[in-house]
């Protein structure tokens, strides 16, 4: 997928929130029990134990017992992990059982978004994982759409700046407007996933001087206990950068399916 950890990191910050909400949501009686499958849901999933993380999502959706708001979290989280699974079946090879896997994500995202249709983070994860099978516009449509239902949502923006600076298909990568939305996600939140998509806008538009200064305080703002993976990566786009070099992301296996 493109930058596969970087695209990890935004999908586990929108499941923490999802966490934050199902445990506010919580009130009494019969509630608690699918609470309880949805939040052991989520520990499987970070454990990468794929196969009990849907267990509990599903038992939690179908248990009835979820209001609205805490079934299109559900919903949302059970997305990404049959999304998660998806990517674990490419790399094995088995391309059938993915593209089904990547089927039932989206039919996920799409429950989750007509119960919940103006939380611009459904939208947006929803767009991540088109960007995985290599569907530009309709991540792209997602990512517009998240910003235009919750207006000042930052990762939409974030998400649609780095596809625009980095889509590996030359044909949807737009380093201006790249370099807009990335502007506005920094100002939204500055951190450094921001600052790291800031930087590769700006190496887009060929301003390589401010891209490398602008990587630099990513990497500096990471400095502690980061993945070992994602500060390597940091650094790999710093070096292009000094060599008047743009990055591109390399093609997602998910790709393949859509052939």
């Amino acid at each position: 997928m493109p930058n596969k950890v970087l695209m990890r990191a935004r999908l586990w910050v929108a499941l923490t929130l999802a966490l934050a909400l199902v445990l506010c949501a919580g009130t009494a009686g019969a509630y608690r029990w699918a609470q309880a499958d949805v939040n052991r849901a989520l520990d499987a999933h970070r454990r990468g134990e794929l196969v009990e993380a849907l267990r509990l999502y599903t038992l939690a959706i179908d248990s009835r017992q979820l209001e609205p708001y805490g079934l299109s979290v559900a919903y949302n989280d059970r997305a990404a992990a049959w999304a998660d699974q998806a990517d674990a079946l490419l790399g094995q090879g088995d391309k059938k059982k993915a593209k089904k896997s990547f089927d039932q994500a989206m039919a996920d995202y799409g429950k989750a978004i007509d119960i919940n249709p103006t939380w611009g983070m459904l939208f947006t994860n929803r767009g991540l994982t088109w960007q995985r099978l290599g569907r530009y516009q309709k991540a792209l449509d997602d990512f517009d759409r998240s910003i235009d239902v919750e207006a000042g949502y930052g990762p939409g923006y974030q998400a649609k700046a780095w596809l625009l600076a980095t889509c590996p298909d030359p044909k949807f990568r737009n380093g201006p407007e790249a370099l807009d939305m990335a502007r506005q996600a920094v100002f939204i939140e500055r951190t450094q996933g921001t600052l790291d998509t800031l930087a590769a806008a700006l190496a887009r538009v060929g301003d390589y001087v401010q891209a490398a200064a602008v990587q630099e305080q990513a990497i500096d703002i990471g400095r502690g206990p980061e993945e070992e993976e994602v500060a390597q990566n940091l650094q790999r786009r710093l070096q292009l950068y000094r060599q008047k070099k743009p990055y591109t992301d390399p093609p997602p296996p998910g790709a393949a399916l859509s052939k």
